[in-house]
Parts: structure tokens; C-alpha cells; sequence
């Protein structure tokens, strides 16, 4: 394919599921992904991510563009592609981000711990220690917790389990990620209410 077909040309063939279009697509868009990848790059670096996976994240956003592009809507698929891939790779760098600074949120002061009348840090650890025992699913449990969930919730979960996001597994299962969010939201509540 050359560099005369349109944009609009090459989704149209991307919809009758030519592969050569879509390729054409993510080579014509490469060069963009990682112009947004060098704008955010000292950011990406600062929380230790790999330019390689805002790349992945920058496909994802055009995958999800191609998808999710309305002509009629009156801008060009190129405007539209830009902000699709920016806020993915912007979304990926604010989580990590927020996972950067988990550890600090989480963290339990060894004051409270050691220094209260009643507790020490052995009873600490071990009440607690307790509760993450009583919270694990063992592989019983999770045989009823697949019986008690729909066959899409156990896609979902499935998925979940392999380690995939959300965004992947909304690209997976073709499904909005909203869709995908509500039913991590559901399953988590059936998965309370079993423990």
C-alpha cells in the first residue's frame, strides 16, 4: 500500500479485515506513537518504565481509535489516533505513578506498632497474617467462585487471573472498558461475599 491511500481508505479495508491495512496503519502511525513517547519520555523513565511498553501502550491507543472512530463526528481519523494514543500513554505513565508512591501509602508505622501498651510487632504481623489467611481463595473455593459467576464474569476473571489490564482484556473481549470495570466491580463482591 502506499502513502496516497487515506486514513479513512484504510480503516474501511481494516473493517473488511484486510491485514495488510492494518499494518499499513500502525507503520504510518508509528512515527507518531513515538513523538508522544518522547514528549512523556523523562517522565516514563523517572518511574521506571521502558520506552517499549509506552510503545505497546501507544499501539493499544490507535487499536482502540481504529475501533472507536466515528467519520461523521468531523474530525480526521489523524486528530482523533493523536489524542486516543497520547491519553493511553499518559494514562499508563499516571498509573505507574500512583503505584510509585503505593508503598509509602501502605506502609504501617512501626510507632503505632511497638509503641501502644497492648500491641508489640509479633502480634502485629501475626493478627494480620491471619486476615490474609482468611481472605485467600484456595483452589476449592475458587471452583464454587467460577460456578456462581456468569460466563462473561468468568471470561473477565480468567483474564484477570493470566494477568492481563483492563485495557487489554477490553481489547480481548471487544468490549467497552467501563463494561470491563463493572464486572471486576461484580465479581469482587461475589468473591466477598464467599469469603
Amino acid at each position: 500500500m502506499n502513502n496516497e491511500i487515506l486514513d479513512e481508505e484504510l480503516l474501511l479495508a481494516i473493517e473488511e479485515e484486510n491485514p495488510d491495512a492494518l499494518e499499513e496503519l500502525i507503520n504510518r502511525y508509528s512515527k507518531i506513537i513515538n513523538v508522544v513517547i518522547n514528549k512523556y519520555k523523562q517522565k516514563g523513565e523517572s518511574l521506571g518504565l521502558d520506552l517499549k511498553d509506552l510503545y505497546q501502550e501507544g499501539l493499544i491507543g490507535l487499536i482502540k481509535a481504529v475501533k472507536t472512530y466515528k467519520q461523521e463526528k468531523g474530525s480526521s481519523f489523524k486528530t482523533y489516533a493523536n489524542i486516543i494514543i497520547e491519553r493511553e500513554i499518559l494514562d499508563t505513565i499516571k498509573a505507574n505513578d500512583r503505584m510509585k508512591y503505593k508503598t509509602l501509602n501502605n506502609a504501617i508505622s512501626l510507632d503505632n506498632c511497638l509503641f501502644e501498651e497492648d500491641n508489640n510487632l509479633y502480634s502485629y504481623i501475626t493478627d494480620n497474617k491471619r486476615d490474609i489467611d482468611s481472605k485467600l481463595i484456595d483452589e476449592e473455593e475458587e471452583e464454587e467462585l467460577k460456578k456462581s459467576l456468569t460466563n462473561f464474569e468468568l471470561k473477565v476473571f480468567e483474564l484477570k487471573m493470566d494477568g492481563k489490564t483492563n485495557t487489554e482484556i477490553s481489547l480481548i473481549l471487544d468490549k467497552p472498558i467501563r463494561s470491563i470495570e463493572n464486572t471486576i466491580q461484580r465479581i469482587k463482591i461475589k468473591i466477598k461475599e464467599r469469603i
